[in-house]
């Protein structure tokens, strides 16, 4: 052995060898690179040579890795757990129920608690379990991400609930699925994937964002094509239109696609909200739509596939459009850009006030979310009671802010777990007295095991 490791070596050898590595790492680069560049000219072995190239970084991911339940922010709010409300609370009492979605640590799963905003007591959990719901679903998807599909790691995103006990569940590109009072699967839609928002309309049929997978030839094999989808709440499919497409077809096509560079995920729809009938400024079927990507909010007429109206800014990044009465509507604005250093917010979030009678936008709780530091880079929403307060949910870093009418905070939750970290909410939703009321009353009859 050692006669061999230490034998001489012929010097043309020696380059022959150094030639090859040389010519095999430039092969090598380039085909990482073509798989890389999504030119899908190597086929298998140009995704074998990126998959190699990439070790090193995923590596590097690995040891870094966390649970994906926590809040962006895990060490945030010092000191606060639970609720907290303000001694003056009593004065002024907050309307009916907070169907509460969060990252609950203890149960090793994400719950859906109902809790009664008179006290502040959770009435009754709901624990969904996408083992069951999701068991045998499709899972091979060009777009879709199916890392969260299981019991532990599964969001109730936005659920919806009904009188009888009900939720209506979804994550972040899932199927959608009925579960009853207590957490049995009703029915499970499998047939496309669905994202962020879940709004009921007056005519009882539900809005929902859908993943269009996979997307149309012409927009690419990585484009993230957003998909308006009606459906009953037994979960029948009325119609599905491509946001892209429409936006095309409305002559808006140059703010997905430019000449300046291709973006995948150009759009990001984030929210369908049905108006509530008729106004001076929309029809009864009109939904309002909230682009992420493109800082837009749009007015969308379905009988016709028209936008009857759009404004883009001054909020950045928005989510969540809340119609305050027949001229005025609230946005959730994350205030948030992306100037080639990551995603940065500039200042706080804000609730903007757009009132189309007079083309103006107001910041009414401007001071309290610059108090209280509000900073929910993605994601995030705000709800309105029928008497007056405000509900903030800033999703990335795990807090619930109640505002009175004046906009003073008088109660604020911070979802921090027994092991001292902040885990992460999932688009809570206020629920009116009446409806509160008469799902306890089905759930008590349901008699739920345990």
């Amino acid at each position: 052995m050692e006669k061999f490791l230490f034998s001489k070596v012929e010097t043309w050898i020696v380059l022959l060898l150094a030639i090859l590595a040389v010519v095999g790492s430039i092969l090598f680069a380039a085909l990482a690179l073509d798989k890389a560049r999504e030119k899908h000219r190597t086929g298998a072995i140009g995704t074998a040579a990126l998959t190699i190239a990439e070790m090193p970084q995923t590596l590097i991911d690995w040891t870094k890795q966390k649970d994906a339940r926590l809040a962006g922010r895990t060490q945030e709010f010092e000191g606060k757990a639970g609720w907290w409300l303000s001694p003056g609370l009593k004065t002024a009492p907050i309307d009916g129920y907070l169907l509460l979605s969060r990252a609950k640590i203890e149960a090793d799963q994400n719950v859906v608690e109902l809790l009664d905003l008179s006290d502040f007591t959770v009435k009754h959990t709901w624990m969904p379990n996408a083992d069951e719901f999701l068991a045998g679903v499709r899972r091979d998807f060009q777009i879709t991400k199916t890392d969260r599909w299981n019991r532990a790691l599964f969001e109730p995103v936005h659920p919806l609930m009904f009188e009888n006990g009900d939720l209506i569940v979804k994550d972040h590109q899932s199927p959608i699925a009925r579960i009853d009072a207590c957490g049995r699967t009703i029915w499970t839609n499998a047939d496309r994937n669905y994202h962020h928002s879940l709004e009921l309309a007056p005519d009882g049929t539900m809005w929902v964002p859908s993943v269009i997978d996979p997307p149309n030839e012409e927009y690419g094999p990585k484009f993230f094509e957003d998909g308006l989808v009606n459906m009953t709440v037994d979960g029948k499919v009325l119609s599905e239109v491509s946001l892209a497409r429409v936006m095309e077809a409305n002559g808006m096509m140059a703010m997905a696609f430019t000449s300046g560079g291709y973006l995948s995920d150009a759009i990001h729809l984030n929210d369908i909200q049905p108006v509530p009938g008729d106004g001076p400024y929309w029809q009864a079927g009109d939904v309002f739509l909230s682009a992420r990507h493109l800082s837009m909010v749009m007015l969308y007429r379905p009988t016709t596939q028209k936008i009857v109206w759009w404004k883009i800014g001054p909020w950045l990044a928005q989510h969540d459009v809340n119609i305050l009465d027949d001229h005025r509507i609230a946005i959730f604005d994350n205030n948030a850009y992306d100037r080639g250093k990551g995603w940065y917010i500039d200042g706080v979030n804000e609730v903007m006030v757009y009132d189309f009678a007079t083309d103006t936008i107001t910041t009414p709780y401007h001071e309290t979310m610059k108090a209280e530091n509000v900073l929910s880079v993605t994601e995030g929403l705000v709800d309105f009671t029928d008497n007056g307060h405000v509900i903030v949910e800033e999703e990335n870093r795990g807090r619930i802010l109640i505002l009175d009418p004046q906009g003073q905070k008088v109660a604020e939750f911070v979802n921090r777990g027994p092991d001292g970290q902040v885990y992460g909410l999932s688009w809570s939703r206020w629920i009116p007295r009446s409806l509160g009321d008469a799902g306890l009353k089905s759930i008590v009859a349901a008699a739920c095991p345990g």
